[in-house]
């Protein structure tokens, strides 16, 4: 876990919370999403805090188990500060049913390891919340890359879950930002996602959409990801 109360807010790190290939700006601090298909690569190699999971993109009968074996053996390394991204697409080729079944699995991983969870949702805001609760998972949970409406937000805020915030940030007339400018400050975190920007750009916009300064935003940003995180 990072310590915070020995730094001033402008040596703050830019969080980015959920990220796909490499580091843009060296004061990025990123999470680093990788699939379940390339753990072998990456697992127990010097390259920062990474999330692994199996994508609902990617799941597959015939080889869903073996999939959930690499999650469940990855999930126990240091380096593996988040079960992610997982969940549930309804616009996927992948079998609905499975995709389920995978998302509760990957659910209880995250709660054997104590890990929080990072969750890719498309038109399947309520099944994912049905199985959270079903599942009984008491861990810490972001609904990444988020750009649905107020109602939906709602939902997601009144369970209690993380809204993390990206490129959507970006057009003026998206959901992401009318939705960001009243989200309270302790539920939302940053992420550039698969976007080739620099994650400075997204925190700028979002301390213009919340009418403060840049170094606000880290340090809420920063504060947030100390309580995501489970005690050490």
């Amino acid at each position: 876990m990072l310590n915070f109360a020995k730094k001033t807010l402008p040596q703050l790190p830019y969080i980015n919370i959920h990220k796909h290939g490499q580091i843009l700006s060296e004061d990025e601090l990123a999470i680093r999403n990788i699939f379940a298909s390339d753990i072998h690569e990456v697992v127990g190699k010097r390259i920062g805090s990474l999330s692994i999971g199996l994508h609902p993109w990617h799941v597959d009968e015939r080889n869903i188990d073996e999939q959930l074996a690499l999650v469940k053996e990855a999930s126990k390394h240091d380096s593996v500060i988040a079960i992610g991204e997982i969940g549930i697409d309804r616009i996927t080729a992948a079998p609905f049913e499975l995709q389920k079944e995978a998302f509760a699995n990957q659910l209880r991983i995250a709660a054997s390891v104590n890990k929080p969870v990072i969750v890719h949702c498309v038109k399947a805001h309520s099944d994912i919340i049905s199985i959270i609760k079903r599942e009984q998972f008491k861990g810490k949970v972001i609904f990444h890359g988020f750009n649905q409406n107020e109602q939906i937000a709602e939902q997601l805020l009144k369970n209690g879950f993380y809204l993390s915030f990206g490129q959507a940030l970006l057009n003026g007339n998206s959901n992401a930002s009318k939705i960001f400018q009243d989200i309270p400050e302790d539920q939302f975190f940053l992420e550039t996602d698969e976007a080739d920007i620099n994650i400075i750009k997204i925190y700028k916009r979002a301390a213009a959409l919340k009418n403060t300064e840049v170094k606000n935003i880290k340090l809420i940003v920063s504060q947030n990801y100390n309580r995501f995180l489970p005690p050490a």
